[in-house]
């Protein structure tokens, strides 16, 4: 027997215990751990974006720059004076409203509220998305990249008095539950269950935050869920894994059920909101809503409301309808568009076919409507997509890039489905997550393309470096500086501020004729007014303190007898009406009441949507018996 028999006889071998290496929790799968030094220069970089969108938000905390926000702040107020039941509101989405209510009840003004709401949406935004960025590349330079290139968007949005600034930080939220999930997935039941239960809290936020995401994490969860399991070996599936979106589902109806218990018992029934419902019908038909035969005074849904647009649930906003056949005929105004005197869309063939044309053509507007503040967005997406199909991109090679891939994915086809040619694509403020989830993928990416670059000549580094460069200069020109060319061909203007004009005083609302109504005492406050240009009549209620009745496209005529009639009956107590100042024409308002007093200013004059600037008589007329 050898030595190295005998050793082999007395001291035989034992295998070594396997110890599980978990990843802690938040750890990612991709990237390494990126460096103290990353940590404290993306940290002053955030400070500086920060205090440049809060400069912004400061200086334009004033003005009214969305009449949609007179909704949510005349709610936060609601809220902030302990009126629940008035606040509790089916159409329009709770989570910012809920927000600003604490700061209206130490006493801030409302647009101040909204302003110091969306700063610190935007600062999360970009602290949340540089952090994804780090904890996935370990790379300082791609997280300063997406701090850098989404800090303009942030400028020109910051002042918007919407939800959307609100949106993007659930988005990111979003994200990093799903990165959560998928690294649950094969974990214990345990682990497994409360991962779920995280990721349902988080989409019943999305729930509160805006109507739109419902169906976007209704749709991402399954489709991730489903590409997730095909990732593996079909020896590797495991079925405890299939828990994971159950849970998440049932997550989220617990915790939203006392929210809808709250809108249920206020209208009578089953209620979990009306937005959708309300803004995606009308997709399907080529006829108007508003009956141009009939007069049509909406009344607000309660006594504290500014507007009938507070809630537009149709069990509520249509029972406060008061109606009144024409006896003068409708003369419709320069620029509104007719609507079809006979109707295609009466069967479900003719509603589909209406739908799938109509989503068509609208398909180039809404491509360059999202083009107008993110140029490379689309482009970012079809070179993913060809990489994904091209095999160089593999989920569990870029776990993240992948995600995000696909809540963009289907968060543009979802706005496809419903964008519109008469708006031109829509509002650029609803598309802003797209924005941040191609900077993402590109930022995700970047590494493993820089070491490609690396590998090749130096030309390609440069191409690179100068692509970055080039789409935050896009960024900045286009969100901060309004400058359309060379990045695209439909222009957007920052909100808020002077174009470029980043730094200077507050910015004075121009509101002429509110504020002529105010120095003048001429509405009292708590009254009801109604005019002919019923979103002009909004924003003169929310300023002076009155309530706005009556609803647009209704042509409202002083001189038609039926509508005297209506007006009368609603109890309103003031009617405005509005006029072109350039052409002559005798007003008597002795059917209604006294002439209070009339002015002429610049401003919007028609009721229409995007109506122009222009010399506009504006009367006010009490009238008489209310």
């Amino acid at each position: 027997m050898t030595i190295d028999d005998a050793v082999t006889t007395e001291a035989p071998v034992v295998d070594a215990p396997v110890v599980e290496h978990r990843r802690r929790f938040g750890a990612f799968h991709e990237g390494r751990r990126p460096t103290r030094v990353s940590l404290l220069a993306n940290g002053a970089l955030l400070l500086v974006a920060s205090l440049l969108i809060a400069v912004i938000a400061f200086r334009t905390r004033l003005e009214m720059t969305n009449i949609d926000g007179i909704s949510y702040m005349s709610i936060a107020k609601q809220y902030a004076e302990w009126h629940w039941a008035d606040a509790v509101n089916g159409y329009w989405s709770p989570m910012v409203s809920w927000l600003m209510a604490p700061f209206i009840a130490v006493g801030v003004g409302q647009t101040t509220a909204f302003a110091i709401v969306n700063t610190l949406s935007c600062v999360a935004v970009l602290a949340m998305g540089a952090w994804l960025l780090l904890r996935t590349t370990g790379n300082g330079w791609t997280a300063a990249w997406s701090i850098a290139a989404t800090t303009p968007l942030l400028m020109a949005n910051v002042s918007l008095q919407t939800p959307d600034t609100l949106v993007l930080v659930w988005c990111l939220g979003f994200l990093w539950a799903l990165i959560a999930a998928d690294r649950a997935w094969h974990g214990s039941v345990r682990r497994i269950v409360l991962t779920a239960v995280l990721l349902g809290a988080v989409c019943a936020f999305g729930y509160f935050t805006k109507a739109f995401l419902v169906p976007v994490f209704l749709v991402v969860v399954p489709v991730w869920a489903v590409v997730r399991w095909f990732q593996d070996r079909p020896e590797a599936r495991e079925r405890r894994s299939v828990l994971l979106p159950v849970v998440a589902l049932v997550a989220v109806v617990l915790v939203s059920a006392p929210w809808v218990i709250a809108l249920s018992v206020k209208f009578g029934g089953i209620e979990v909101g009306s937005s959708l419902t309300v803004n995606v019908s009308g997709k399907f038909s080529d006829t108007s809503s508003t009956d141009t035969d009939e007069y049509r005074i909406a009344t607000p849904p309660n006594a504290r409301a500014v507007s009938p647009n507070e809630d537009r649930t149709p069990s509520i906003y249509d029972a406060g309808i008061l109606s009144a056949e024409r006896t003068v005929p409708e003369v419709p105004q320069p620029g509104a568009e007719a609507a079809p005197t006979t109707s295609h869309t009466t069967t479900l063939v003719g509603k589909v076919r209406y739908y799938v044309e109509q989503r068509l053509e609208a398909l180039p507007y809404y491509f360059n409507r999202i083009g107008s503040f993110a140029p490379f967005a689309l482009a970012i997406g079809v070179v993913f997509v060809g990489a994904v199909v091209a095999g160089v991109v593999h989920y569990r090679r870029f776990v993240f890039a992948s995600i995000v891939g696909i809540f963009s994915g289907v968060y543009l086809l979802g706005y496809a489905g419903i964008a519109t040619v008469d708006t031109q694509g829509g509002n650029a403020r609803y598309y802003l997550p797209l924005f941040i989830g191609s900077v993402l993928i590109a930022g995700a990416l970047l590494p493993a393309f820089w070491r490609a670059a690396r590998r090749g000549r130096r030309v390609r580094q440069v191409v690179a470096v100068v692509a970055c460069a080039v789409l935050v200069v896009a960024a900045y020109s286009q969100n901060v500086n309004g400058v359309k060319a060379p990045f695209s061909t439909m222009g957007t203007r920052p909100s808020g501020i002077p174009v470029g004009q980043v730094f200077g005083g507050v910015v004075t609302p121009d509101e002429p004729l509110p504020d002529l109504l105010l120095a003048n005492h001429t509405l009292p406050a708590g009254s009801r007014i109604l005019g002919t240009n019923t979103r002009d009549a909004t924003l003169v209620a929310f300023r002076t303190g009155t309530q706005m009745y009556g609803e647009p496209g209704q042509e409202y005529d002083y001189q038609d007898p039926s509508f005297v009639a209506l007006l009368k009956k609603s109890g309103v107590q003031y009617f405005l009406n509005y006029t072109n100042a350039l052409i002559p024409k005798d007003r008597d308002y002795s059917a209604i009441g006294t002439l209070e007093d009339s002015f002429t200013v610049q401003q919007t004059c028609q009721d229409i949507r995007s109506a122009p600037v222009q010399s506009c008589r504006v009367d006010v007329v009490k009238v008489s018996g209310n």
